[in-house]
């Protein structure tokens, strides 16, 4: 056979492997057999295994395939919808086992075919399992809606503490297993906090962390997996023999994950049954002998049980003269009989592998799925099963002839001059502009058409600056600068919002800028305030340029506000005055003596008039006015010629002939009556001197 029908039969048979298989429904491996009558439903490199005993019949040359090694959907443990509680002390680390009637936490594969696990709990001072939640094996659909593989899985959830689940120890190449994570109010608050999944490998070899959220809150960094089935892969072939754990750690029953069909899977290579019949005779000297190697019930005829069918003792197979009981090399290929696997085929006479096919006719001569043409190409024994080319991506390509080893769509010699590790699939070149040429030769390596070496944000082709060095690129940015500002509002004002310097004049601090402000020193008068810049005036009645707070005159009528007020005038209009008939500036309702004469108002009988304060004789005319001050009759005037108080109505002049001339000022004065001569005389000289002492008091 060439190399390329070699190499063609390989990727035939590879690709029987990697693609999902349509065949036929009932057909597992895709190799065009039904699984119920394929021995090897789950391996497309064998189909029949006629005497039952692990080995098939024939193998695919060339062949090998990734085969499930070890599995659990969680369908064989019991499952129920009675929350499980666990029986022991909260504060105790320990493993936990199953209750009867609830569902199983822990599972020994010794029932059923399914790996078993095992349940730890880890206390942190809460109350653990105690309290009857969802954990473990559950067959209920809803929040996860279907399990992705039968109707069970595996739940976690409100632990108030840590759990691990750990699979049975296992060796295995490929991992993988569906998750979900209910998307709820995850948190995490701190290195003592809660709300946290680790699913790592631990292996003899290494330990392969899987997803670790820890020190993350699982709502933000991990939003992918929120609300829906996650399938993951990881290739563990280098971590050796290890197991899988789960651990999880939270505080609330909404805050759960769920687990199922998880698989490990490894290439198996198949060995052909060198005695498919099992009846104790190779299939390749039933077929000399003329029997059938697939009927035990049919076997060769040895009289002598030499291990020699009958029908082969006595001829000469290779015709020379000999014959083949006697002779040692019965195919004379030059290989005696006891030596040669073949002692009548003269074309074969080894093989290593066992598979009943010459090492002559054998592409594959150990067996180890690399034919010995390629094994030869890559430097490694084509005899020795244990000596396989290396080959990091089981490509069937060698890593020495495998111009991308870890089949990761670069290039060995493209990794290497990007300076990352061409064996190693999950370190390939980074590309954040996706324009083929890696950032670590691209000078911008996400092709904003800024160099990395001046951009903030080399690998976010949306961002390459951060004024405030917040983290945040100022196109995401709504503050570039950080000065408490938007940049748009920045723009309005007329501020630079790239300096943290330059702000917006914001004289009341309410965030709007004096620009835009209606009311910019924030006093609550917007278009109507006579001082805009000054919170503490908004009026000025009297437009003297000073605010009625300040102003102690606010109407300007020369009257202060608080006089004004005292004295009932309106101090905010100039037409209104306190009434001050003595113009002394105390308004009336405070002055003791409104006319100002020197006489109190409570005892001036014309208060109001600065010119009279008494009025003697209550005829309401006042004395400086009145005539006849005590309304005697007799003028004040003539009284005071008279010699009489003015004052006193009960003094008035003597007028001995009652002429209006009082005598004192009477030239003449009648006679006095008969009878008392010089009476009269005598009575008006009396009266002018009481009227002289009565002045004198």
């Amino acid at each position: 056979m060439s190399r390329r029908a070699t190499l063609t039969t390989i990727l035939t048979a590879m690709l029987l492997v990697a693609v999902p298989y349509t065949v036929l429904a009932t057909d597992s491996d895709g190799d065009g057999t039904d699984d119920v009558d394929d021995d090897f439903p789950n391996n497309p490199c064998a189909d029949t295994d006629t005497d039952g005993d692990g080995l098939p019949d024939t193998v695919v040359s060339g062949c090998s395939s990734q085969s499930v090694v070890g599995y659990t959907s969680f369908e064989d443990p019991f499952a129920a919808s009675i929350k499980y509680t666990d029986t022991g002390s909260e504060s105790v680390n320990r493993y936990l086992w199953n209750n009867a009637n609830e569902s199983h936490v822990a599972h020994n594969q010794t029932t059923g075919s399914e790996m078993g696990f095992t349940l730890y709990y880890t206390s942190t001072g809460g109350v653990g399992l105690t309290d009857g939640d969802y954990f473990g094996t559950v067959n209920y659909t809803g929040t996860v809606g279907n399990f992705t593989e039968g109707t069970k899985g595996y739940q976690m959830s409100d632990v108030d503490g840590i759990t691990t689940l750990a699979l049975d120890d296992i060796t295995a190449e490929i991992l993988t297993f569906d998750l979900f994570v209910q998307d709820d109010g995850w948190e995490w608050s701190g290195s003592s906090s809660y709300d946290y999944i680790n699913i790592s490998f631990i292996g003899a070899n290494s330990d392969i962390s899987i997803l670790s959220t820890y020190g993350t809150d699982i709502d933000t960094g991990y939003a992918s997996y929120l609300g829906t089935w996650t399938t993951i892969t990881v290739a563990i072939g280098t971590a050796g023999n290890g197991h899988l754990e789960v651990e999880f750690s939270s505080n609330s029953g909404s805050e759960a994950i769920y687990l199922d069909n998880i698989q490990f899977t490894s290439t198996v290579v198949l060995t052909a049954d060198l005695d498919d019949d099992g009846d104790g005779w190779l299939d390749v000297d039933e077929t000399d002998c003329g029997t059938d190697p697939l009927d035990g019930n049919d076997v060769p005829a040895d009289a002598d049980s030499n291990g020699i069918c009958d029908a082969l003792e006595g001829d000469d197979f290779d015709g020379d003269g000999i014959s083949n009981d006697q002779d040692p090399d019965d195919d004379n290929d030059g290989v005696d009989d006891v030596d040669d696997a073949f002692p009548l085929n003269p074309n074969e006479w080894d093989d290593t592998d066992s598979d009943g096919i010459g090492d002559n006719a054998d592409l594959d001569d150990d067996n180890d799925a690399w034919t010995d043409v390629d094994e030869s190409a890559c430097g490694t024994d084509p005899l020795d099963g244990a000596s396989i080319p290396s080959d990091y991506d089981n490509d069937m390509v060698c890593d020495s002839l495998d111009s991308d080893d870890d089949d990761d769509g670069w290039t060995d010699t493209y990794e290497s001059d990007c300076n990352t590790d061409p064996s190693d699939a999950n370190s390939i070149p980074l590309d954040s502009d996706g324009d083929g040429t890696c950032d670590f030769q691209d000078f911008d390596g996400d092709n904003d058409g800024v160099n990395d070496a001046d951009d903030a944000f080399p690998s976010d082709s949306s961002e390459w600056a951060d004024t405030d060095g917040d983290g945040t690129g100022d196109n995401a940015d709504s503050d570039d600068d950080g000065d408490g500002w938007s940049d748009s509002s920045e723009g309005d004002c007329g501020s630079d919002s790239a300096d943290s310097v330059s702000t917006p004049e914001d004289m009341d601090g309410d965030g709007i800028c004096d620009g835009l402000d209606d009311d910019m020193d924030g006093d609550g008068y917007g278009e109507d305030d006579a001082f805009p810049a000054d919170a503490n005036e908004w009026i000025d009645t009297d437009v003297d340029g000073f605010g009625d707070n300040a102003d102690d005159d606010d109407d300007n009528d020369g009257w202060l506000d608080l006089v004004e007020a005292d004295c009932g005038s309106n101090p905010m209009d100039e037409a209104s005055v306190p009434d001050d008939i003595d113009g002394d500036g105390d308004c009336d309702l405070q002055d003791p003596d409104d006319d100002g004469d020197g006489v109190a108002d409570g005892d001036d009988a014309k208060p109001m008039d600065p010119s009279e304060w008494d009025d003697t004789d209550g005829d309401g005319i006042g004395d400086n006015t009145d005539l006849d001050d005590d309304n005697d009759g007799w003028s004040d005037a003539e009284e005071n010629e008279c010699g009489t108080d003015q004052y006193d109505s009960g003094i008035t002049p003597t007028d001995y002939d009652n002429n209006g001339v009082c005598d004192a000022n009477d030239p003449i004065i009648e006679p006095e009556p008969e009878g008392t001569p010089g009476f009269g005389l005598i009575s008006a000289l009396a009266v002018l001197a009481l009227a002289a002492l009565a002045r004198r008091d």
